[in-house]
Protein backbone atom coordinates (compact mmCIF):
# COMPACT_ATOMS: atom_id res chain seq x y z
CA UNK A 1 0.00 0.00 0.00
CA UNK A 2 0.83 3.87 -0.63
CA UNK A 3 1.44 6.17 1.98
CA UNK A 4 -1.45 8.19 -0.35
CA UNK A 5 -3.96 5.23 0.29
CA UNK A 6 -3.18 4.76 3.88
CA UNK A 7 -3.93 7.97 4.64
CA UNK A 8 -6.93 7.87 2.63
CA UNK A 9 -8.14 5.27 4.48
CA UNK A 10 -7.39 6.78 8.06
CA UNK A 11 -9.52 9.81 7.17
CA UNK A 12 -12.22 7.53 5.47
CA UNK A 13 -12.25 5.26 8.87
CA UNK A 14 -12.52 8.49 11.18
CA UNK A 15 -15.19 10.05 8.74
CA UNK A 16 -17.49 7.41 8.51
CA UNK A 17 -16.79 6.48 12.75
CA UNK A 18 -17.64 10.34 13.26
CA UNK A 19 -21.12 10.35 11.03
CA UNK A 20 -23.17 10.04 13.95
CA UNK A 21 -21.98 13.40 15.45
CA UNK A 22 -22.35 14.67 12.42
CA UNK A 23 -25.97 13.23 12.47
CA UNK A 24 -27.13 14.59 15.53
CA UNK A 25 -27.79 11.21 17.11
CA UNK A 26 -24.54 11.51 19.26
CA UNK A 27 -25.10 12.05 22.85
CA UNK A 28 -29.04 11.51 22.37
CA UNK A 29 -30.48 9.58 24.99
CA UNK A 30 -33.28 7.42 24.01
CA UNK A 31 -36.90 8.08 24.76
CA UNK A 32 -37.07 5.82 27.42
CA UNK A 33 -34.11 7.28 29.00
CA UNK A 34 -35.31 10.86 29.14
CA UNK A 35 -37.40 11.83 31.84
CA UNK A 36 -39.96 13.44 31.56
CA UNK A 37 -42.85 15.64 34.19
CA UNK A 38 -46.04 13.66 35.07
CA UNK A 39 -49.06 15.94 36.47
CA UNK A 40 -51.89 14.16 38.12
CA UNK A 41 -53.11 11.77 40.89
CA UNK A 42 -51.60 8.84 42.42
CA UNK A 43 -54.62 6.28 42.65
CA UNK A 44 -55.01 2.58 43.52
CA UNK A 45 -56.16 0.96 40.55
CA UNK A 46 -58.96 -0.84 42.36
CA UNK A 47 -60.33 2.49 43.37
CA UNK A 48 -60.25 3.80 39.79
CA UNK A 49 -61.32 0.72 38.24
CA UNK A 50 -64.77 0.92 40.30
CA UNK A 51 -65.92 4.47 39.16
CA UNK A 52 -65.52 2.77 35.98
CA UNK A 53 -67.90 -0.52 37.61
CA UNK A 54 -65.06 -2.83 37.51
CA UNK A 55 -64.36 -5.14 40.44
CA UNK A 56 -61.02 -6.72 40.76
CA UNK A 57 -59.69 -8.91 43.66
CA UNK A 58 -58.76 -6.59 46.53
CA UNK A 59 -55.65 -8.02 47.34
CA UNK A 60 -54.15 -6.15 44.01
CA UNK A 61 -52.00 -3.59 45.80
CA UNK A 62 -51.43 -1.23 41.98
CA UNK A 63 -50.80 2.64 42.06
CA UNK A 64 -51.31 4.22 38.75
CA UNK A 65 -51.02 8.12 38.22
CA UNK A 66 -54.71 9.77 36.80
CA UNK A 67 -53.36 12.77 34.62
CA UNK A 68 -54.46 15.83 34.20
CA UNK A 69 -56.64 14.85 30.97
CA UNK A 70 -57.70 11.20 32.57
CA UNK A 71 -55.01 9.49 31.01
CA UNK A 72 -53.74 6.54 33.36
CA UNK A 73 -49.93 5.43 33.78
CA UNK A 74 -49.28 2.04 36.05
CA UNK A 75 -46.46 2.97 38.32
CA UNK A 76 -43.66 0.50 38.46
CA UNK A 77 -43.55 -0.41 42.25
CA UNK A 78 -40.04 0.47 43.17
CA UNK A 79 -37.92 2.35 45.35
CA UNK A 80 -38.91 5.68 43.39
CA UNK A 81 -42.71 5.22 43.83
CA UNK A 82 -42.55 3.43 47.10
CA UNK A 83 -43.64 6.48 49.34
CA UNK A 84 -46.88 6.12 47.55
CA UNK A 85 -47.34 2.85 48.38
CA UNK A 86 -46.27 3.35 52.32
CA UNK A 87 -48.63 6.43 52.73
CA UNK A 88 -51.77 6.70 52.25
CA UNK A 89 -51.60 10.54 52.94
CA UNK A 90 -49.80 11.09 49.67
CA UNK A 91 -52.93 9.28 47.40
CA UNK A 92 -55.38 11.12 45.46
CA UNK A 93 -53.57 14.30 45.59
CA UNK A 94 -52.00 16.58 43.23
CA UNK A 95 -48.29 15.54 42.56
CA UNK A 96 -45.83 16.36 39.68
CA UNK A 97 -43.72 12.99 39.30
CA UNK A 98 -40.18 13.08 37.25
CA UNK A 99 -40.62 9.43 35.80
CA UNK A 100 -38.96 7.73 32.97
CA UNK A 101 -41.55 5.51 30.63
CA UNK A 102 -40.51 2.16 30.33
CA UNK A 103 -39.65 0.56 26.99
CA UNK A 104 -42.95 -1.05 25.03
CA UNK A 105 -45.41 -1.14 27.99
CA UNK A 106 -47.20 1.74 29.46
CA UNK A 107 -45.33 1.71 32.97
CA UNK A 108 -43.43 5.22 34.25
CA UNK A 109 -40.71 4.72 36.73
CA UNK A 110 -40.44 7.14 39.24
CA UNK A 111 -37.79 9.35 39.72
CA UNK A 112 -38.82 12.13 41.97
CA UNK A 113 -41.95 13.38 43.29
CA UNK A 114 -43.27 16.97 44.11
CA UNK A 115 -46.56 17.51 45.79
CA UNK A 116 -48.71 20.40 44.71
CA UNK A 117 -50.07 22.44 46.92
CA UNK A 118 -52.43 25.64 46.20
CA UNK A 119 -50.35 25.21 42.56
CA UNK A 120 -46.98 25.53 43.89
CA UNK A 121 -44.76 22.63 43.97
CA UNK A 122 -43.23 21.23 47.00
CA UNK A 123 -40.78 18.43 48.15
CA UNK A 124 -41.98 15.69 49.72
CA UNK A 125 -39.62 13.46 51.73
CA UNK A 126 -39.78 12.02 55.47
CA UNK A 127 -37.53 13.32 58.27
CA UNK A 128 -35.87 12.78 61.61
CA UNK A 129 -35.82 15.48 63.78
CA UNK A 130 -33.42 13.50 66.14
CA UNK A 131 -30.77 12.51 63.38
CA UNK A 132 -31.57 14.94 60.74
CA UNK A 133 -32.17 12.41 58.46
CA UNK A 134 -34.11 12.22 55.27
CA UNK A 135 -35.74 9.17 53.47
CA UNK A 136 -37.81 8.85 50.71
CA UNK A 137 -40.35 6.77 52.51
CA UNK A 138 -42.39 6.54 55.32
CA UNK A 139 -41.11 4.62 58.73
CA UNK A 140 -38.78 4.23 61.65
CA UNK A 141 -35.14 5.91 61.64
CA UNK A 142 -32.34 3.80 60.66
CA UNK A 143 -30.21 5.12 63.02
CA UNK A 144 -32.75 6.08 66.75
CA UNK A 145 -35.32 4.09 65.38
CA UNK A 146 -37.82 7.25 65.80
CA UNK A 147 -40.96 7.34 63.55
CA UNK A 148 -40.13 9.61 60.31
CA UNK A 149 -42.22 12.64 59.42
CA UNK A 150 -43.38 13.50 56.50
CA UNK A 151 -42.40 17.15 55.14
CA UNK A 152 -43.82 18.88 52.85
CA UNK A 153 -41.15 22.30 52.33
CA UNK A 154 -42.14 24.45 49.23
CA UNK A 155 -39.21 23.28 46.42
CA UNK A 156 -36.48 25.50 45.96
CA UNK A 157 -36.01 24.65 42.41
CA UNK A 158 -37.32 26.36 39.36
Amino acid sequence: MTPRFKRFAIILVFAVASLPLYSGSAGDKKAADKNEFFHGKVVRLADWLATQKIKIDPDRDELILLDKNGKVYPLLKDEGSRMFYKDAKLLNRPMRLTARRIPNSPFLQVITVHSVIKGKLHDVYYWCDICTIKRFQAGICDCCLAPLELREPPYAGE
